[in-house]
């Protein structure tokens, strides 16, 4: 007899979901980006402090002797733990590791929370003669919050902050706690660091930065700091364990390996761009030459360049080749029609756009400090210049807690972005103002003998000629205002970018508004607004693309903002990509989308949903890795025939989601027509159904209410209806119950049922026929990769791969596979 389901009531529209410091403390491990050739790493230091030493802290037993310890007026070893006694407040304690030296590194290290607060405690790597060094910090305030920051510090000993992370958990004396920090890499460098509490579930790597200008790129000494705040009293340490890998790392291509080299990922591959100034294209014997120390009065042949690509893109004809020789140009181009060219870089050359200039004249002025500033730029918050913002739900541009998000101005001190305030009584260190009456900028941070940098233009390139190719060269620090739309745009047909790096919009990186356009081998990262836009771009290729840290000044994600949004477009394909650390959506297609193709991509580590097919028609996603994203992992919402094949859905919210709300194609009042296409368009009926699942491996995250849903938030619609079909997926609830379910099942004119048990499912819903729930913690390693007791049922469980799908993944027909499929490194 088939078991009973018990009605639930149905979920409305989710909201916004922050990731909160205990996901962030307890959430399961991420991969690291670990260059290849990294293997499970020679331990250089291993200190469990399993020694009596009465002064100092001596010798481990793998490592060398600690050197430079300083601070406090006693140190010891004994009962496993380091001991430092009595730091005096506003002092410091430190040791190192001085006869160690290494580049590429994991330094682990934990310690017991002392009494006190305002206090600090810092592992180093890379430590060099001149003090710079990288560090992650455990900083406690006041209010016993805690927080991780990463950082470096140079010669001066300044410290810029590379990435910060308030984890918002109360922190109680005695607890131990583990802070751990990695080094790879020399261009950039990649710095990691995590933080949690000693025996919960280690996290995943919970900051990240690509650090270029400034970097320590040499091996240096590991180590340890502590800081005892100001006017505190007196403060004893312990640390119980000081651990130092080398990862031995091989920049010349990346894969994803567990932490600290424990598994491999399944998408072996690297993402985006090379680093600037490794592209070697030809050189036809017909091209244009640009050098920053040249002339636009010269011809621009190889020995009298010009000094301008503005120039040069008046003076060739169509399909010429462009060349421009290393160093940063200040310039904001048109590539007019007519004039389509291939713009690149001369051979081994690093060239970069750069949208910022020098300011100098500071004065001070109280605990601030003044320069003139004559740049005034527009902070419209809508694709409509000078419009206000939305005042209905789910339409306001900006989030209140980040007024300052659509103002475009951005300035770097020494390298280090500054933040943005609205007034000179917010400035604090760190931050800036600007004074557009005054015309003046004001820090909060104290500038001599530094370097200052601000954005005075909006645009790099606006790209007007069909066929015009840029590739090999980077793009940085332009403040383009919301309704620009990218800082690179093309509302033209076929535009082709290729191994460009686009970091540190204002707002939006790219925007692609015509059909036939091809973006591959690129990188976007710190878009401040949304990384890549499209709209009636029918025919775009996203293959092999890198786009990270998007909207990192926190507009609200409805309507406009995330990593990758599309919209009234026929045909996209993303392929063989990544997207990352997105705030809001990481990949959105939306307003009548037809044919979208989601193939191989790493899709991980979101505030929002991993992937959104909204309003739309027809789509296969297959042979993805989507986890780690607070939301859901796939939303199929008002979308018909998609085909959801051979992922892995893991750690997301829910795995996969099939929602329906009241809009219809009939609608034609309701935003997110295509007008070019007759009206109604009959054949995007923007209804769920007709859609398939199999061979997927799910696996539900923090707070999920089940693994899949199906759900019509008017009661509109009966799943089974909708010919919606599901087998030969891996279920994964940890326990009975958790989360609630493996299905939400939606009823007509009915609360939807819940199926607590797989069986219950398949029993009442003729569902997931072969499909398995193992009841286990992770289907997956920390690698994403299957583990061999769940591989060993792959004959039992997998179906064949359909053909409209394996062409897709350019796969076997026919097929039987679990999961996402593993890749060899590139």
């Amino acid at each position: 007899m088939p078991r009973t389901a018990t009605p639930v009531t149905p979920f409305r529209r989710a909201a916004r979901v922050v990731v909160t410091a205990a996901l962030a403390l307890a959430a399961g491990a991420v991969p690291l980006l670990t260059p290849t050739g990294a293997s499970a790493g020679t331990h250089l230091v291993i200190d469990g402090f399993d020694r009596t030493v009465a002064s100092g802290w001596g010798r481990p037993d793998t490592g060398s002797a600690w050197t430079g310890v300083s601070g406090g007026t006693a140190t010891s070893v004994g009962g496993s733990e380091g001991k430092v006694s009595k730091i005096l407040g506003g002092r410091s304690f430190k040791a190192y590791q001085g006869g160690v030296q290494v580049r590429d590194a994991v330094v682990r290290a934990e310690f017991t929370v002392p009494v006190g607060k305002n206090f600090q405690y810092s592992v180093e790597a890379r430590k060099q003669a001149d003090g710079s060094s990288y560090s992650a910090r455990a900083r406690i305030d006041s209010g016993s919050v805690l927080h991780l920051d990463l950082y470096r510090s140079d010669a001066a000993g300044r410290q810029s902050v590379l990435k910060e992370m308030t984890l918002a958990t109360p922190v109680p004396v005695g607890q131990r706690l583990v802070l751990k920090l990695s080094t790879t890499g020399t261009d950039p460098v990649i710095a990691r660091a995590k933080l949690y509490v000693k025996g919960a579930a280690e996290p995943g790597w919970q900051v990240t930065a690509l650090d270029r200008a400034g970097a320590v790129t040499g091996a240096g000494h590991p180590g340890l700091q502590v800081y005892n705040g100001a006017g505190n009293p007196t403060v004893d340490l312990t640390t119980q364990a000081f651990v130092v890998t080398d990862v031995a790392a091989d920049l010349t291509s990346a894969h994803l390996v567990g932490d600290e080299g424990t598994s491999t990922a399944p998408l072996a591959v690297r993402h985006g761009a090379g680093p600037v100034g490794s592209a070697r294209y030809p050189v036809p014997a017909d091209a244009l030459f640009v050098a920053p120390g040249g002339s636009d009065a010269n011809p621009g042949t190889l020995d009298r360049p010009f000094a301008t690509l503005a120039k040069a893109v008046t003076r060739n004809y169509s399909g010429q080749t462009i060349v421009l020789r290393a160093g940063s140009y200040h310039e904001s181009v048109l590539v007019p029609p007519g004039h389509a060219a291939t713009i690149q870089p001369y051979p081994g050359e690093a060239v970069w756009f750069d949208g910022t200039r020098a300011v100098t004249g500071f004065k001070a002025s109280g605990s601030a400090f003044s320069a003139p500033w004559d740049v005034v730029l527009d902070h419209s918050p809508t694709y409509s210049k000078g419009a206000p913002d939305g005042t209905a739900a789910g339409w306001r541009w900006i989030d209140p807690a980040h007024p300052m998000a659509a103002h475009p101005d951005m300035v770097w001190l020494d390298g280090v972005e500054q933040r943005q305030v609205g007034s000179l009584a917010q400035l604090e260190p760190g931050t800036f103002y600007v004074d557009q009456g005054t015309r003046r900028l004001h820090l909060g941070s104290d500038p001599t003998g530094r370097s200052v940098r601000a954005s005075d233009l909006q645009t790099a390139f606006s790209l007007r000629a069909p066929g015009t190719v840029l590739r090999g060269f980077g793009i940085r620090r332009y403040a383009d205002s919301v309704w620009q739309q990218g800082v690179v745009t093309s509302y033209f047909e076929r535009m082709t970018l290729d191994e460009m790096t686009v970091l540190d919009s204002a707002t939006g990186g790219i925007g692609m508004f015509k059909p036939g356009s091809v973006i591959r081998n690129t990188t976007v990262d710190g878009s401040g607004q949304v990384g890549i836009h499209a709209n009636q771009a029918d025919g775009l290729l996203l293959a092999n693309v890198s786009v990270t840290d998007s909207n990192d000044e926190r507009f609200n994600p409805a309507p406009s903002a995330g990593g990758i949004k599309i919209t009234q477009t026929r045909g996209v394909t993303l392929r063989d990509s990544e997207i990352r650390r997105t705030h809001g959506n990481q990949f959105w297609t939306d307003q009548s989308v037809f044919n979208v193709d989601v193939v191989r991509n790493e899709i991980v580590d979101s505030t929002r949903f991993g992937v959104v097919l909204e309003i739309s028609s027809t789509g296969t996603v297959v042979d993805n890795v989507i986890a780690d994203n607070a939301s859901d992992g796939v939303m199929v919402a008002n979308t018909d025939k998609v085909a959801i094949w051979n992922n892995t859905i893991v750690g997301n919210r829910r795995a996969i989601a099939f929602t329906q709300d009241s809009r219809r194609i009939e609608q034609l009042s309701v935003s997110g027509h295509d007008l070019r296409r007759p009206q109604p368009d009959l054949t995007m009926p923007w209804v769920i159904g007709n859609s398939s699942v199999g061979n997927n491996v799910l696996a539900a995250g923090h707070g999920a209410s089940s693994v899949l849903a199906v759900e019509s938030y008017e009661l509109a619609h009966d799943a089974g209806a909708l010919r919606l079909t599901s087998n030969g997926n891996v279920y994964s609830q940890t326990a009975l119950g958790v989360p609630n379910a493996t299905a939400s099942w939606a009823r007509l004119k009915a609360q939807p049922l819940q199926f607590v048990l797989l069986e219950d499912f398949r029993d009442n819903t003729g569902q997931e026929r072969s499909s398995i729930n193992p009841l286990t913690t992770s289907p997956v390693d920390a690698g994403y990769r299957l583990k061999p007791a769940i591989a060993a049922r792959t004959a039992e469980v997998a179906q064949p791969l359909p053909a409209h799908v394996a062409l897709k993944a350019g796969r076997e027909v026919g097929a039987r596979t679990l999961g996402a499929v593993e890749r060899p490194a590139s």
